[in-house]
């Protein structure tokens, strides 16, 4: 078995009693932020041990939601070109590079959320580009935890954006979606 890092986002009420729901529902592998005395939102720090990174989110989710808390997200994470250059161990420079096209294949991902200064990168995407491209030591296990916290993450915003819609239209949007 692999042990998965990763977080969940969450809403919980307020009470004791959540933290020691989470914990007996089985997130005891997690350090748990929450101010139990106000409620609200909070972040769970996984460590978990599973078969697959699907194993291991899809089980955090679910304990979460027996335990009562609604997971509002998975930690998608979004980078800066200093940050991706820190976990590669290369330089801005080179990070930069690759970013405009002047270093390696071509084709880097583009920004998720493009600004003057700093635009951001979805880990995901950059870390599955740096590991098809041989261009930085990057573990197949960190390319998988990435892709399935994006993946987990768009599946719970849909799931929660699709809430704001009447039942048929929800039910008209996944048939064409299907």
């Amino acid at each position: 078995m692999t042990v998965y890092s990763f977080e969940l986002h969450f809403v919980a009420l307020a009470g004791e009693a959540v933290i020691d729901a989470l914990y007996e529902a089985g997130w005891d592998d997690a350090t748990v932020s929450l101010d139990p005395g106000t409620g609200g939102p909070g972040v769970a720090a996984f460590d978990r041990e599973a078969a697959t990174a699907v194993e291991a989110i899809a089980s955090a989710i679910a304990q979460g939601r027996a335990a009562g808390v609604e997971v509002t997200g998975v930690n998608e994470d979004l980078v800066t070109l200093t940050e991706i250059a820190e976990r590669t161990g290369r330089t801005f420079a080179t990070a930069d590079h690759w970013a405009v096209g002047r270093r390696g294949p071509g084709g880097f991902p583009a920004p998720k959320v493009r600004r003057p200064r700093v635009s951001l990168w979805s880990w995901a995407e950059v870390v599955t580009w740096l590991h098809e491209n041989h261009l930085a030591e990057v573990s197949l296990m960190e390319v998988e935890i990435a892709r399935v916290c994006e993946v987990a993450d768009s599946l719970i915003r849909a799931h929660r954006l699709q809430r704001r819609l009447p039942a048929e239209d929800r039910e008209r949007l996944c048939h064409a979606m299907a």
